[in-house]
């Protein structure tokens, strides 16, 4: 993970762009992985993935 490389030198460091990179690689990490929530949410809302009768679905 870039971030733990980034939060290393940052601690070494304590220098304000250092930790500006490592927020910017913690976000785009956090922004790849998938939470199981959202399809929980998709199904409450009647979007795919829902298995409620009457939905037009066998």
């Amino acid at each position: 993970m870039d971030s733990e490389k980034y939060w290393d030198s940052f601690l070494k460091t304590g220098r304000i762009a250092d930790y500006l990179q490592y927020r910017r690689a913690q976000r785009e990490e956090l922004a790849r992985e998938f939470y199981p929530t959202e399809e929980k949410d998709a199904s409450e809302d009647r979007r795919r993935g829902d298995p409620r009768e009457g939905d037009g679905r066998e």
